[in-house]
C-alpha cells in the first residue's frame, strides 16, 4: 500500500501537467509595445481581461520601499474618465468582480466579466494605464490604508516579519531583500512627485502584457473594435 500511494500521486501529478500546457493561446505584440494574450474558452460566457505589468518591489529605490504595493491600491482611486470610488462599481454594476495583487517581480490587476462586457474590461485597463490620478488625495487616502495593512499583516501578527528580517540578514544589497509592503517610514516620507514619477516609469504600453481569456472569438477580438479601439491611441 505504502509503495502504490507514491506511484498514485506521481500519476495524477503528470495528468495534471499534461492538461496544463494544453492551453491554445494567440501571442502578438502592437506597434507601442504590449503584448497581448488571447485564449478562446466557450465554458462559460465569461471573460478574464488581465494586464501584469513587469513591475515589483524590486524595481523600487532603497529609500522609497512599498511603491509597487502602493499602487496596486492606488490605482483603483479612478482616473481622468472615472470619478472617486468608481472603478469597482463599473465592475459590480455589470455583474463582474477584480482584483490586483503585487510580489517582487510584477503587479497584477484582473476583471472577471460578463463576455458581453469585455469593452467595459478593456476601457478601465486603458484608463489605469494611461489617465490614473496620481494625486494627493488619492495618495494620503491610500497611504493610510496600506499602513494599516503593514500593522495588520505583519506588524502586528505573531511571526509577521519573519520573512522581511530574514532577507535583511540574508543579503546586504538585493532586489530582493526588503518586502513587497515596504517601509513605514518610506510611505510617510514619499511625495506626490515620487508617485508621478514611479507612474511614469513603470506603467506604459511596452512594460506590460494583456491577456484576455474566455468566451471570446480571437479573430473578432483582434480586429473587430474592442481591442483595436480601447489600445491602438497608444
Amino acid at each position: 500500500m505504502k509503495g502504490i500511494i507514491p506511484f498514485i500521486l506521481a500519476f495524477i501529478f503528470s495528468l495534471t501537467t499534461a492538461f496544463g500546457q494544453n492551453i491554445k493561446f494567440v501571442e502578438y505584440e502592437l506597434s507601442n509595445g504590449l503584448k497581448v494574450l488571447l485564449h478562446e474558452d466557450h465554458t462559460t460566457p465569461n471573460v478574464v481581461v488581465s494586464v501584469m505589468y513587469h513591475v515589483g518591489s524590486k524595481n523600487e529605490k532603497p529609500d522609497r520601499t512599498g511603491f509597487a504595493h502602493f499602487f496596486e491600491h492606488l490605482l483603483f482611486e479612478g482616473s481622468d474618465n472615472i470619478g472617486r470610488g468608481e472603478f469597482d462599481d463599473y465592475i459590480s454594476e455589470a455583474g463582474g468582480s477584480n482584483n490586483a495583487n503585487t510580489w517582487y517581480d510584477r503587479t497584477f490587476y484582473y476583471e472577471l466579466l460578463p463576455s458581453n462586457q469585455l469593452g467595459l474590461g478593456l476601457w478601465l485597463e486603458s484608463e489605469r494605464m494611461l489617465h490614473a490620478k496620481v494625486e494627493e488625495v488619492g495618495i494620503e487616502t491610500q497611504r493610510e490604508v496600506v499602513k494599516e495593512e503593514r500593522r495588520l499583516r505583519v506588524d502586528n501578527q505573531p511571526y509577521g516579519r519573519v520573512l522581511e528580517e530574514s532577507m535583511k540578514r540574508l543579503y546586504t544589497k538585493h532586489p530582493y531583500q526588503h518586502s513587497t509592503i515596504g517601509s513605514m517610514d518610506h510611505l510617510d516620507a514619499a511625495e506626490e512627485k515620487d508617485y508621478v514619477q514611479f507612474y511614469k516609469d513603470f506603467y506604459r504600453p511596452d512594460n506590460a502584457i494583456l491577456s484576455i481569456a474566455g468566451d471570446i472569438d480571437i479573430e473578432q477580438t483582434k480586429t473587430g473594435g474592442c481591442l483595436f479601439q480601447r489600445y491602438s491611441a497608444w
